[in-house]
């Protein structure tokens, strides 16, 4: 539709107070204007319009459609306006390189087009837990304008015959239907190898269909797959991914970088922090943001307006009693060794 129709629509529903044609009309703005890579732009309207949506007591009109589980009638997707930026993550100037690169060909989508080629849009991130990999993917919806279209394995997934495939169509038909930065968390839950001996029929044939309907996938979005346990995928997923990303633990200068980042303006002047960040080695991204996070905490509650190293010392022996615990629970779990 001609840009001077679309305005009219879009008055004229206002005139008549006509909040569905309205709203109907405005997202057609938004998806004009992320055609025409207006990112930014089209991200600051859809926020607008998700608080005249709710203001109204009309939910959007996307979210009517979110698709559900037959077995539970839960919904199979989570719509999540990004809120996490580069700027604010800790990334390697390789990352960086890479994810800039898959941003402006998106943006970049039919000058591509034009010339018979494809963006780079299918992603594979893995890497041990709490290294950023969910992170990231907001950070690159929010580069590109996009909604975060997050799959909950625990809805997709399902105890009867044939309905977890059934319901990854439904998650890709959706999808299709808009623009999204769609990322499958905890990928291994339906990318298993098929090789695997301990694995049933059903779980294969689940693989099989992914594999088809990723193939098949034309919409115009991102598609992220995030894994903790990339050496459990299937051979085959790893070919249908233009780029594979792995997220490391923080070397002791990223440790640094993330401490002074998240804890910028309650930091004193010059402050020293090279105990701090020995302590803090090996630990995940996840893990430093929350020590930084229970050390804020604890200054707020005393009144302090700057971190003192009696509140550092509180925080990081809070967390090595996490691991403590952690560690001991994952010692018990492991299968016990008759030496008789």
């Amino acid at each position: 539709m001609a840009r001077s129709d679309l305005l009219k629509r879009l008055f004229r529903a206002h005139q008549r107070d006509d909040r569905a044609g309205f709203l109907d009309a405005a997202r057609e703005v938004v998806d004009d204007e992320r055609r025409k890579q207006h990112g930014v732009l089209a991200r600051e309207l859809t926020e607008i319009l998700d608080g005249v949506s709710a203001s109204a007591g009309i939910p959007s009109l996307r979210l009517e459609q979110i698709p559900k589980d037959n077995e539970r009638g839960t919904e199979l997707v989570e719509v999540i306006q990004p809120q996490r930026f580069f700027e604010d993550l800790v990334l390697s100037s390789r990352q960086l390189g890479t994810l800039n690169s898959v941003c402006e060909q998106y943006q970049q989508w039919d000058v591509l087009a034009a010339n018979g080629l494809r963006a780079s849009t299918r992603l594979l991130f893995c890497g041990p837990p709490g290294c950023g990999k969910t992170v990231t993917a907001e950070a690159i919806a929010s580069r590109v304008g996009l909604p975060l279209l997050y799959v909950r394995f625990d809805s997709v997934v399902s105890s009867l015959l044939g309905e977890t495939a059934a319901n990854l169509r439904k998650v890709f038909e959706f999808s299709a239907k808009g623009a999204w930065v769609v990322l499958f968390d905890e990928f291994d839950a339906v990318g298993r190898s098929r090789d695997d001996a301990t694995e049933h029929g059903e779980l294969k044939r689940v693989v099989n269909s992914f594999l088809q309907m990723l193939d098949r996938f034309v919409g115009r979005s991102i598609v992220i797959a995030a894994t903790n346990f990339e050496q459990s995928l299937d051979p085959a997923l790893w070919r249908r991914f233009d780029e594979v990303l792995r997220f490391e633990k923080p070397s002791l200068v990223e440790v640094e970088r993330l401490v002074r980042m998240r804890c910028a303006s309650w930091l004193p002047k010059n402050a020293a922090l090279e105990s701090v960040i020995r302590e803090l080695e090996g630990s995940s991204h996840a893990e430093v943001e929350r020590v930084c996070l229970d050390t804020v905490k604890r200054a707020v509650l005393e009144g302090k307006r700057v971190l003192l190293a009696e509140h550092w010392d509180w925080a990081i022996d809070r967390h090595q009693q996490r691991d403590q615990i952690v560690e001991s629970q994952r010692t018990d779990q492991l299968p016990h060794v008759d030496r008789d």
